[in-house]
């Protein structure tokens, strides 16, 4: 399976044009079983409760039958499970599960298309892919903007992106690759599938239900044609200084030498994406004066200097202790917020059960903190959210003691034999945070 994979790959690379039109035969009982395996057991079930633990019960048995209902194409996608979450603004995002069975032809599958189209993806898009990460974004953007002639930075959001993909554009996207006809049917089967919404079966005619294992791949896919491809090899050519791309998922920066090249670009790019069926998020999509004279240009204006946002820090302007130009990051408060948020209401939830087991699960989510947001500069906002815990841990331990609030004496005392962990950077110095 393996070197049939590699040899996929090396065709892809070889002919950037090249259709493949028999890809269904990979994916065997073992390549679904491998993908099996690679899903999180303690997963949401889909609509029809079946959970990794029922399904492993039989595996091979179930496994093999499903391979049997693919082949003889007797294999239905079923709808999926409509859940919301919690957004910074207080509204919610809709997730949508799927099944079981359907989360392990959609991995199989998805090995089998990265192959190729890791192939076609181009340098600037970090999301879902291989070895690559946020963090590998977040590097790139502080390497462009301390190493690059860069003034401008336009900052882009995508409302509701992976609802608005039209279906029948991203399948003739798709085509231009893949023209095995029992792949393309998997693939219409599951974008076009309904969502069980409150025991109401709902269907839409965009989009490719956030929450699909399939969808990350097809939502780059779209967004390599849309975005990616026309930034490259159309716009940069046109534009009379340099310009960059960073991507990661429907999040990206646009990073210019010039204003009026970035004022060009935000121009024409609304008209783009609405060819597509996508829409620009007014108020989130903004030009921003960023670079190692924007603190200057401020100052002229009587201004502090601009920052923005990109996958949950706050890009700062600033100089190093011998004055050279850098780039800070920091959490975005946004962020720090909705973390607190979730420890508090964790805390409230569980403040009866033993203290050790209470330890243990809130140093799990500093540590879970502290990995992502760990980065060089940004220990002050770690520390922020270390004591933050802290304080609200002692103010839930305090409902424990009848009324007898726990002093923070005592409570010090007791940290020192139950201790939170303290905030540490678990990211390597960079660009992004050294001066140039």
């Amino acid at each position: 399976m393996s070197t049939q994979i590699d040899r996929i790959s090396e065709l892809a690379k070889e002919d950037p044009k090249r259709q493949f039109f028999s890809i269904a035969h990979l994916i065997t009982p073992e390549a679904l079983y491998a993908a099996f395996r690679g899903l999180r057991k303690k997963a949401s079930a889909g609509v029809d409760g079946v959970t990794y633990q029922r399904y492993e019960k039989d595996a091979a048995r179930n496994i093999q039958q499903l391979q049997e209902r693919l082949k003889a194409g007797k294999y239905r996608a079923q709808p999926l499970r409509r859940i919301y979450i919690p957004k910074e603004n207080g509204k919610e995002r809709p997730i949508s599960i799927p099944s079981l069975e359907d989360k392990i032809v959609q991995k199989a599958t998805g090995e089998v298309l990265n192959a190729i189209y890791e192939q076609d993806f181009l340098e600037c898009s970090y999301g879902f892919r291989p070895g690559r990460g946020p963090h590998q974004a977040l590097d790139e953007v502080g390497r462009v903007i301390c190493t690059k002639p860069t003034s401008w930075i336009l900052e882009l959001d995508i409302t509701a992106y992976f609802d608005s993909i039209v279906r029948g554009q991203l399948m003739e996207m798709i085509e231009k690759r893949i023209s095995d006809g029992s792949v393309l049917q998997l693939i219409r089967k599951w974008i076009q599938v309904g969502v069980i919404d409150e025991g109401r079966l709902l269907v839409s005619e965009t989009g490719t239900g956030q929450g699909q294992t399939i969808s990350p791949l097809l939502a780059n896919v779209y967004l390599h044609y849309v975005l990616d491809e026309w930034f490259e090899n159309e716009v940069k050519p046109r534009l009379k200084g340099a310009a960059h791309e960073i991507r990661f998922a429907d999040d990206a920066v646009l990073c210019f030498q010039y204003r009026e090249d970035a004022e060009k670009v935000m121009e024409v790019l609304p008209k783009r994406f609405a060819k597509y069926g996508l829409t620009l998020h007014p108020e989130k999509t903004r030009l921003v004066d960023f670079g190692r004279y924007a603190e200057e240009h401020a100052k002229r204006q009587g201004k502090k200097p601009a920052t923005f946002d990109f996958l949950g820090f706050t890009h700062i302007c600033t100089r190093s202790r011998r004055g050279k130009f850098m780039v800070n990051t920091k959490t975005m408060k946004k962020r720090l917020r909705r973390g607190l948020t979730a420890v508090a209401e964790w805390c409230q939830e569980h403040r009866h059960e033993p203290v050790d087991q209470q330890l243990k699960t809130l140093n799990a989510k500093l540590r879970g903190h502290y990995q992502y947001y760990g980065r060089p500069t940004n220990s002050r906002s770690l520390w922020q959210f270390y004591r933050a815990v802290c304080k609200i841990w002692r103010k839930w331990l305090s409902r424990r003691t009848r009324g007898k609030e726990l002093t923070w004496e005592k409570y010090t005392e007791f940290l020192r034999h139950h201790p939170l962990l303290l905030p540490w950077i678990t990211r390597s110095w960079n660009c992004a945070g050294s001066s140039a």
